[in-house]
Parts: C-alpha cells; sequence; structure tokens
C-alpha cells in the first residue's frame, strides 16, 4: 500500500538565515510556531462554530508573520482572506467557510511535515 506524499509547504532559508546557523534557534522556534499554530486552529475552529469572523481575523493576523518566516507561501493567500474578506461589501458567508476549511485541512498538513522534519 502506498501512501500519497504532499509537497513540502514550509522552506527554512529564511529561518535559517536569520539564525545564522544555529540549529538550536531554528528548533525553537519551530516549537513556537507550532504551539501558535495549534492554538490560533483551535481557535479558529471555535470561533468558526459562532460565525465570529472578527476573531477568525484577529487570529489570522496574529499568525501571519510566522507563517512568512517559515516560508509557507502556500498559505499566504488564505491567511490573507481569512484576515480580510470579513469586511468585503458583498461578504460570502459559504466562501469564506469554505476558506477556513481550506486553512484547517492545510495547517493540519503543514503541522505534520514539520514534526516530520523536527523528528528527522
Amino acid at each position: 500500500m502506498s501512501t500519497v506524499q504532499n509537497p513540502k509547504m514550509y522552506d527554512l532559508t529564511q529561518l535559517q538565515a536569520l539564525s545564522r546557523g544555529d540549529d538550536s534557534f531554528v528548533t525553537k522556534m519551530i516549537d513556537s510556531f507550532l504551539t501558535n499554530l495549534n492554538e490560533g486552529m483551535e481557535e479558529i475552529n471555535e470561533a468558526k462554530s459562532y460565525n465570529d469572523w472578527s476573531t477568525i481575523a484577529k487570529v489570522a493576523h496574529r499568525l501571519k508573520p510566522s507563517f512568512q518566516i517559515l516560508g509557507v507561501s502556500s498559505l499566504s493567500d488564505v491567511i490573507l482572506h481569512l484576515e480580510k474578506d470579513y469586511l468585503l461589501d458583498d461578504f460570502d458567508e459559504k466562501g469564506y467557510i469554505e476558506i477556513i476549511n481550506t486553512f484547517l485541512t492545510s495547517s493540519s498538513i503543514l503541522k505534520d511535515q514539520i514534526q516530520q522534519f523536527l523528528h528527522n
């Protein structure tokens, strides 16, 4: 039985340059990212159940810089939509929920990939 591999969703180039070769710094930043991501995913999931779009936008805004440092460019548009779309005059609630679900699913894959990197 073969398993499907998802393409790598992160690029540590920027973080490694920032660390100047300090692997413990890289590990500490990744651990912090994972903690923040777990908390953010829980907050977004809970806020979604209450249609609390402003909380989702705030969490997305808070997560955005760490996604950039870890080179998670594949989710940059998703995060931007989470952050801004609920303010639009023609806000599409159904479409917004789809974006939330995409974020949560993709973030779970990202989390697994990064945890696998840490254990190698």
